[in-house]
């Protein structure tokens, strides 16, 4: 549970020093920026997951990034990053904290939506069965229709 909490705010105080940074990648990048430097931070693909597989702050998560629904072909539209946790409380601690550093522009059943930059930016905090999942929304991003 500790650990858990820690990761949290550790991944708050990460994007709260740039809204529109994930553990020091700017995400405004280029797709190929973007990907070189999470390589660089030692993720690699994982074909289970189909994602990136990575250790941020002593816990595995697992990155995917959406680069199909964008207005800007070079640009990322959404990051995806997948947290398991089995702790039953690990949603509401999150909340906790995400009320904590971020303005809530809304809430659904299970998904909150935080605003994280003045340029457009959300991030979604939706809880899922293995844990929860934060979606930074890019301003490239262009939704499905």
């Amino acid at each position: 549970m500790k650990k858990v909490l820690f990761f949290i705010m550790a991944m708050a105080a990460f994007v709260n020093a740039n809204a529109f940074k994930f553990d020091g990648i700017d995400l405004n990048g280029t797709q190929q920026q973007v990907a070189r430097e999470i390589s660089v931070r030692g993720y690699v693909y994982d074909q289970v997951s189909n994602s990136l597989k990575g250790n941020c702050h002593g816990m595995e998560i697992f990155l995917s990034m959406d680069t199909e629904n964008v207005q800007d072909r070079s640009k990322i539209g959404r990051l995806i990053v997948d947290i398991p946790m089995s702790d039953a409380k690990a949603y509401e601690n999150s909340v906790v904290v995400f009320n904590v550093i971020y303005h809530r522009i809304a809430s659904t059943s299970g998904n909150i939506t935080y605003s994280v930059d003045d340029d457009g930016t959300v991030m979604e905090l939706v809880k899922t069965n293995k844990g929860i999942q934060l979606v930074y929304v890019t301003p490239n991003y262009k939704a499905k229709k």
